[in-house]
Order: C-alpha cells, then sequence, then structure tokens
C-alpha cells in the first residue's frame, strides 16, 4: 500500500514540476528566468499583451508564441522575470 502512495506522490509532484519549465532544443526556460533569457530562448513574441493588477495597475505582459506544431505557449511576465509559463493546443 505504502508503495502505490508513493508512486502516486511522486507523479504528482512530477507534473507539478513540469509546469515550471519550458524546453526549446538542448535548453531550459525556468519560471524565475529573466525576460532577457526569456526572449533570447524564444525570439521575439507573436503577440503581447498586458498584465493588469486588480486596480488597473500595469504588473508586466503576457506573451504568446505559436510554435509550428500548432500549440501555443504563453509566458507570464511579472517584474521583469518568468512568473508563469503555459503550453496550451490552440
Amino acid at each position: 500500500m505504502r508503495r502505490y502512495l508513493f508512486i502516486a506522490l511522486l507523479l504528482l509532484s512530477a507534473t507539478a514540476t513540469a509546469a515550471d519549465t519550458y524546453r526549446v532544443g538542448s535548453e531550459v526556460l525556468t519560471v524565475g528566468d529573466s525576460a532577457a533569457r526569456a526572449m533570447q530562448m524564444m525570439g521575439k513574441p507573436d503577440f503581447k499583451e498586458p498584465v493588469q493588477s486588480d486596480f488597473g495597475g500595469y504588473q508586466g505582459e503576457r506573451w504568446q508564441y505559436m510554435r509550428d506544431d500548432g500549440r501555443v505557449v504563453i509566458i507570464t511576465i511579472l517584474n521583469g522575470k518568468v512568473s508563469d509559463i503555459a503550453d496550451r493546443s490552440r
């Protein structure tokens, strides 16, 4: 029984970690990396949109990249650092 619990917890932790990274060739973009590193690895975004606070103030940007395989990678930049990475299908 403990063995199955350990395997389940291991799979859950691996899933949570995978959401904080994105592989580009042989390099990995990680939450906490600088916006400059994201731009260096991913190139110029296909679309940018501002991220606003609850009060309407500017907090950062959300960069969208259209990948060749039909997926959309969305990188959120707050305070000059990558704060979220989302990989979605269209």
